[in-house]
């Protein structure tokens, strides 16, 4: 079956811009990404990794399993939105879905709310707010704890408030190579 188009020269021509537009691609990393550190020099990104897997003393808390979970069915139709309304930039739509997923990936560390934290975890969170204790600290607490010693259940993974500032994006031009 043979399809005819009028105005071929304007259509190419708008295929063409649309090509330019899109022609290099790129893709937006959302997450922890390099340099972040808490003031005792642990990598954001590792807490972020244990939290999110688990360690020898602390259960998972997924938050970004959790996240791609509720949401990735989504990005698809906001990247579609952004590129219909940025006029097909590619890196600004990019941009947005970015601070959508962003966004989305807070939202999930504020509401997640189990498995709850221990009760260690909870005196601690409860005298140090800022998460800045001491091995001697961290001793006193347990000792503490062991002598009856209770604090009001605090919020997983909320404490200094550092991580969960700490979601961002970026847009890159050219595929994802990593």
């Amino acid at each position: 079956m043979a399809v005819n188009f009028n105005g071929g020269s304007k259509l190419k021509a708008a295929l063409e811009k649309l090509s330019q537009k899109v022609k290099d691609g790129g893709h937006v990393r959302v997450g922890f990404l390099e340099g972040k550190s808490y003031p005792d020099g642990t990598p954001v990104a590792q807490v972020a990794a244990w939290n999110e897997f688990g360690t020898k003393t602390a259960p998972p808390r997924p938050f970004m399993r959790n996240t791609i979970s509720a949401h990735s069915g989504q990005w698809g139709d906001a990247l579609s939105a952004a590129l219909k309304s940025t006029d097909c930039d590619a890196k600004k739509s990019l941009e947005v879905v970015g601070m959508v997923i962003e966004g989305q990936i807070r939202d999930e560390i504020s509401n997640l709310n189990d498995p709850p934290n221990a009760p260690l975890t909870n005196l601690l969170k409860d005298r140090f707010p800022r998460g800045d204790y001491s091995t001697e600290d961290f001793l006193q607490a347990v000792h503490d704890l062991k002598n009856g010693e209770t604090a009001p259940e605090g919020k997983p993974l909320v404490w200094s408030g550092l991580m969960r500032q700490d979601v961002s994006h970026e847009v890159k031009d050219g595929p994802d190579e990593s």
